[in-house]
């Protein structure tokens, strides 16, 4: 099979009623400060660590059923996440922007495996990428979609709420509660610190559960929810919680 021919097999369009995620194509990172415990605490932080996550490119995307001729019509709606206004490939802010292909190549991913993922029901599957201009000679530029990461959720659960990345940040504490978890808000310059996470409301089977925290430890886990104050009579105990409707594991090439 040529370059071209294995090139074009990743080009795919996805089924009727598909959604994904991805991203304009910029990738400033946020890094987090040093984090202390909070002076609301008697937590005792003997590890800190920096920790650097990708915040910002997350988008939804729908499929577009107009009918005329591609690459005009026949590609896909993207939005971005958290925010209003999503910037085009044409620089314009619009509620939705257009893009007219999906490239999937990055992901590296057998075929059975990426005709699963694009099978997936719309509301669980989430795309980190890029989107680049594409020309087509007098036609004129459209964008295309180039991912970089897939994230599955485990369950049918509605996702409400704000999308989250979140992160273990090292903080080791001797009590509770502790300030160990960043939580960042994707596409948007926002993170703080939660002091314990509940998955509950997922309806996410105990395996699954325990594949999230890996991932929390690990390249950081999205989720969607809500962040919640948990009150105590002394107030140097007050539980900052992340309640999640929903929480997406990311897609590994084997």
């Amino acid at each position: 099979m040529s370059k071209k021919s294995i090139y074009y097999k990743y080009r795919i369009i996805l089924p009727l009623g598909a959604i994904l995620l991805a991203s304009f194509g910029f990738y400033p990172k946020i890094h987090a400060q040093d984090i202390s415990s909070p002076d609301t605490t008697d937590s005792v932080a003997i590890s800190v660590k920096n920790q650097d996550f990708p915040q910002w490119g997350y988008y939804t995307v729908r499929r577009d059923f107009r009918r005329c001729a591609s690459p005009r019509c026949g590609g896909f709606f993207i939005k971005q996440n958290n925010l209003k206004a999503t910037p085009c490939v044409d620089g314009v802010f619009r509620n939705e922007c257009y893009v007219s292909s999906i490239d999937w190549s990055s992901l590296k991913l057998p075929l059975d495996k990426l005709t699963k993922i694009q099978n997936q029901d719309a509301s669980r599957l989430i795309l980190r990428g890029t989107i680049v201009p594409v020309e087509f000679g007098e036609i004129g530029k459209f964008g295309e979609l180039r991912v970089k990461e897939a994230f599955i959720a485990p369950t049918d659960a509605p996702a409400k709420g704000t999308f989250v990345a979140l992160k273990n940040n090292g903080i080791v504490c001797f009590t509770t509660p502790c300030f160990s978890t960043d939580r960042f808000i994707l596409n948007q310059p926002q993170s703080s610190q939660v002091s314990s996470i509940d998955l509950s409301q997922t309806l996410a089977t105990p395996e699954q559960i325990e594949a999230a925290n890996k991932e929390i430890f690990a390249l950081g886990l999205i989720a969607v929810g809500t962040t919640k104050v948990v009150d105590d009579l002394n107030p140097t105990k007050r539980d900052v919680k992340f309640v999640a409707t929903q929480f997406y594991l990311r897609v590994e090439p084997n």
